[in-house]
């Protein structure tokens, strides 16, 4: 993911499948830039100084991250950009070993480089290079690039890198991770198949909304009426998610005092001190800036209501975090709210992102009528649980591992590096591949994963000599089967014109004619399979090397094969051409 956040719900959700992944016994780790929020944490001096990533455990995040050269970008905006990633991520895969990477989010050159990387790594393996399987899954976080969210240079440069390179990202990958229905169907129209996609609608992170038993008292705190019913707004402060309206809906509702209306999420610019502003002139609403994840499961518990009327909304991760604790979701139903809340089921949907009277209107009802809220709250906490990253998590590791185990099935599996080996180079030629590494030269078919790999130690291998690889047995038959015909001739058995006879019998079965010249080849008849045997040996025979090692074995190779017998020649002590 391109930086951390304790707030975006794309970083959020990057950061809760690393933490899981690693709950459930997997090494996992993140890997971003050093930006946190939009701000360096890192000094990008000592990351060039150690080779363009530093390992770090971040312990605000409770996760091992590691941070790579990086820099903000002019284009697209907010947006964070990797330096020369290939390779660092060539780097990073050979030292972890990993086996799986998810990439998140669009417009970045994230996704594109693993994409590259992917494929380059792919072209390596069939080109006989020696590499452990490796899974790439990406997930979008996908928005439609509309003209109520963007104008229209960045609103066309998002259509374009959809078309572009996310179809290019989809191609590479093995699979794709949407958070809903819609954005499935998304990825269906940029070339995606269905057997890629996997519902992956962020993860609710069940083990930190349980995690605290004792609330803490948070209403006298943020000055909430111990009396009112808490309706709450949680995310970020920006003109997206229109919390404003929220502010309306609140002074619309300003002189009831049993509704409290509580807005807690980062804000920042213009627009977030235009929202501070608004706020400050309403005794019905409390702003509480950014909040810990011990201060949001309790603002979770103590609210009756969630709203949310968001203009654009992949999918909404706060929503099912309220849902999951019985709470019901108020929503302007915008793209992935839609998916989420199922009106009159699990809460509300509204007439779109600018019905403040409509949002007004079911907070009232609902407040007034606690049985309706009820019905609202079972619904909404049976949709949610279904979606806690513990089974999602749980649910893809398992996808992840039998995709891994049908690669593997599939590869040279019987090329293994081991620990402290290097593999130099690799070869395929003519169905035959050849791997030389530091330690030994392995040499097999390409896909006949029974046959049996011979693994030469360059230690014991003795001497390297030309050698010519022929079926002397062809060559024998041929032989004899003339001095057969040759001695029957001399006995007076006359071959040569049995052999006419069959010739000139199934001509004239047909109604055709033998050519003379035909008739003058008769003396040299028993000559033929020699002549044939002559030329399937020459054909056949094969010119290259043959490799003695150990007491007494050789393995033979053909002469196309030169370039990684001198590369062992070169990695061996003594000149092993040296008696060729």
């Amino acid at each position: 993911m391109y930086q951390t956040s304790f707030t975006k719900g794309q970083e959020l959700v990057a950061q809760r499948m690393v933490k899981e992944f690693r709950r459930q016994g997997f090494d996992a780790f993140l890997i971003t830039s050093i930006y946190h929020d939009g701000e360096p944490v890192v000094p990008i001096e000592e990351v060039m100084k150690r080779g363009g990533y530093i390992h770090l455990y971040d312990t605000p995040l409770g996760l091992p991250v590691i941070r790579v050269n990086s820099e903000r970008a002019t284009w697209p905006p907010r947006r964070i950009l990797f330096r020369d990633f290939m390779s660092v991520l060539t780097s990073l895969v050979e030292e972890l070993k990993l086996n799986v990477i998810i990439s998140h989010s669009t417009l970045w050159n994230g996704p594109e480089e693993v994409a590259k990387f992917i494929a380059w790594r792919r072209q390596l393996i069939e080109s006989g290079s020696v590499h452990e399987p490796l899974l790439f899954c990406h997930m979008s976080h996908f928005q439609e690039p509309i003209d109520e969210r963007y104008m229209l240079d960045e609103r066309s440069y998002r259509e374009a890198w959809n078309n572009f390179s996310l179809t290019q990202v989809i191609r590479e990958a093995d699979f794709i991770l949407v958070t809903t229905p819609l954005e499935e169907a998304a990825m269906w129209r940029l070339g995606a198949t269905k057997d890629q996609c996997i519902i992956f609608p962020g993860g609710i992170d069940d083990e930190v909304l349980e995690a605290y038993d004792q609330p803490k008292e948070l209403r006298d705190r943020y000055k909430v009426p111990k009396g009112a019913k808490t309706v709450t707004y949680l995310g970020t402060i920006e003109e997206r998610k229109n919390p404003l309206a929220v502010i309306e809906v609140a002074q619309i509702l300003a002189n009831r005092r049993d509704v409290h209306f509580v807005i807690a999420g980062n804000a920042e610019g213009d627009y977030g001190s235009k929202v501070r502003e608004e706020a400050s002139k309403l005794q019905n609403v409390s702003l509480l800036g950014a909040i810990s994840d011990e201060e949001k499961t309790q603002l979770i518990r103590e609210s009756y209501l969630n709203i949310i009327l968001s203009r654009s909304e992949a999918l909404g991760l706060a929503q099912l975090e309220f849902m999951y604790a019985g709470v019901p979701v108020i929503s302007s139903g915008i793209g992935g709210q839609s998916w989420i809340v199922n009106d009159g089921a699990n809460g509300i949907i509204l007439d779109g992102p600018d019905d403040i009277e409509g949002a007004a209107k079911a907070i009232k009802e609902l407040v007034e009528h606690p049985s309706r809220r009820g019905k609202l709250s079972r619904g909404a906490r049976r949709f949610a649980s279904s979606y806690s990253i513990t089974r999602l998590i749980h649910s893809l590791s398992k996808s992840l591992t039998e995709r891994l185990r049908k690669v593997q099935e599939g590869s040279p599996s019987r090329y293994k590096i081991t620990p402290g080996e290097r593999a130099l180079e690799a070869w395929v030629r003519n169905g035959r591949r050849v791997v030389v590494t530091t330690k030994r030269v392995m040499i097999g078919s390409v896909g006949n994963a029974k046959e049996v790999m011979i693994t030469i130690p360059l230690e014991e291998i003795l001497r390297i000599r030309r050698h010519i690889k022929a079926f002397w047995s062809i060559l024998f038959a041929g032989t004899g089967a003339t001095v057969v015909l040759i001695a029957a001739k001399i006995l007076g058995l006359q071959p040569g014109r049995v052999v006419m006879d069959v010739i000139t019998g199934g001509a004239s079965t047909f109604g055709l004619g033998v050519p003379v010249w035909i008739s003058l080849l008769r003396p040299f008849i028993p000559f033929v399979p020699l002549a044939l045997a002559i030329v399937m040996f020459v054909l056949t025979m094969k010119k290259g090397y043959m490799i003695l090692y150990g007491t007494s074995n050789s393995a033979f190779l053909p002469e196309t094969f030169l370039k990684a017998l001198r590369l062992v020649d070169k990695f061996t002590p003594r000149d092993l051409f040296s008696d060729s």
